[in-house]
Parts: structure tokens; C-alpha cells; sequence
């Protein structure tokens, strides 16, 4: 695996030891994870590394590489591939594949908007735990004055499975080339309604291409999107590539 980034961080358990615990995302061609070290090791950003006898946990829904002893890593001085580049390091994967597999960073998949959530927007998140606010209140820490922030939920589907999409901050002010402020600023110029309308009018029905994780469990598959693609084809072009796929000659 290639080192994308590493840190450490201390903090006192519940015997009152301090401890240290160092991690970072780490990539191979197929896509990413986290890598946990109970080890005192300092790897540098693209560094190559081996693991041996590395257990598996699961960090923000997604696989996360365990190891307890720096003995478990072997340095890589003749990497198995040429470098990646993590700025654009995206292992595509068909939406229908994502929604019945397990949960994966660093893909990306298509699908067309077949719906706009209601509360897409400005939203409020608890100060403590980030969570998305209703009404005032955290349903972990109770009544909070929230922190705002911004972001879009849709639903993409792709003729054969869908999933939820949550875009933010960042994914949602370079998709709407509004700013958090515009944003604000519509919805008090015209309610949360009439801005829901004006995002119906531009996405609905429209292909989106997501660069970012997918959240896999009983209740369906979340896509988180980092960054967030319109596809700018016509239906014709779009028909001639899926003829030109299979053969089809009319």
C-alpha cells in the first residue's frame, strides 16, 4: 500500500494511561482505507508499505487496517506500482455493485438525480457531535445552538439499484456555484421551498458523476460525496457510447 498521509495523536484511556495512536489513509490501484498503528512508526506521504498479519475494524463505516506492533510493517524499497496520485485517485464502480457490496473509499460512480430532499441546504449541526440538528435539538445532546453548515441530499439511481447522496460544503458549492452565503440568501429570498424548487429545476433527472465513499449496511447504502461531476452529454451522444460499447450498428 502507498501512504497518502499519516499523524499521531495522544489521549488519556479509561485506566488514565496516556497512549498514542498514529494513522493515516493509505491507497492501492483498487482504492483506499485507513491504516491504525498501535506502533510507534512515522511513515512519509508516499511511502510504500507491507503488512503482516494486520487485523481489520471498520473506521466511519469503511474497512479500517489495524496493527499493534511497527514489526508488522516492511518497508517497500521496489514498489509493486508506479505512484499514485491521491488528488485524483478515483477506482470506478458501478452504483448496483457499491449498493450490494460493502462499504468503499475512494470509488466513483454515476447515477441519475431521481429525487431532492426536502431539508437539502442550510443546516444546523450540534456543536459537540456534528450531527444534523431538527427543531433546535440534537437527538444525542438535547437542545444546542447549532453550528451552521451546508448540504445537498439527493437520491441516484441507476435503472437498477439507488442510493442516498449527501454532498457538502465544499462538493456543494462548486456543483451549485453558490457559496454559503448565496445559498442563505436564496432561501431567505424565497423559503427553503422555492430554493428546493430552483435545485428540482437544475438537477432532477440529471446524471451526476461522485467522487467520494460509499456507507454500506442493513438500511441501504450512503454515498458521501468530495466532489460531485454533471454529465454535460446529450441523450444522443450518451446512446451512441452504449452502441459503440456493444457493437450495435444500425
Amino acid at each position: 500500500m502507498q501512504v497518502e498521509n499519516w499523524q499521531a495523536r495522544t489521549f488519556t484511556n479509561a485506566d488514565g494511561e496516556e497512549r498514542t495512536v498514529r494513522s493515516g489513509d493509505v491507497m492501492d490501484p483498487t482504492g483506499r482505507c485507513r491504516l491504525t498503528s498501535w506502533g510507534e512508526m512515522s511513515p512519509e506521504p508516499g511511502a510504500f508499505l507491507h503488512l503482516k498479519g494486520a487485523r481489520v475494524q471498520y473506521w466511519q463505516g469503511s474497512p479500517d487496517l489495524v496493527i499493534d506492533s511497527a514489526e508488522q510493517v516492511i518497508d517497500l524499497s521496489d514498489p509493486p506500482w508506479d505512484a499514485i496520485d491521491p488528488a485524483d485517485h478515483w477506482v470506478e464502480v458501478d452504483l448496483t455493485d457499491l449498493v450490494n457490496g460493502g462499504s468503499r473509499r475512494g470509488i466513483r460512480t454515476s447515477g441519475t438525480v431521481v429525487a431532492i430532499a426536502n431539508n437539502s441546504g442550510i443546516i444546523e449541526r450540534c456543536p459537540e457531535c456534528r450531527r444534523v440538528m431538527r427543531d433546535g435539538e440534537c437527538a444525542e445532546h438535547g437542545p444546542q445552538r447549532g453550528e451552521e453548515d451546508v448540504r445537498l441530499r439527493f437520491v441516484l439511481d441507476d435503472g437498477v439499484s439507488n442510493a442516498s447522496t449527501l454532498i457538502g460544503k465544499e462538493a456543494t458549492e462548486a456543483l451549485t456555484g453558490m457559496d454559503q452565503g448565496q445559498i442563505r440568501d436564496a432561501i431567505d429570498a424565497s423559503t427553503r421551498a422555492g430554493f428546493i424548487a430552483t435545485l428540482r429545476e437544475r438537477f432532477l433527472a440529471r446524471k451526476l458523476h461522485i467522487n467520494g465513499r460509499a456507507m454500506v449496511d442493513t438500511q441501504g447504502a450512503i454515498l458521501m460525496a468530495d466532489s460531485v461531476e454533471v454529465d454535460t452529454r446529450t441523450p444522443e451522444e450518451a446512446a451512441n457510447e452504449v452502441m459503440a460499447r456493444w457493437g450495435v450498428v444500425l
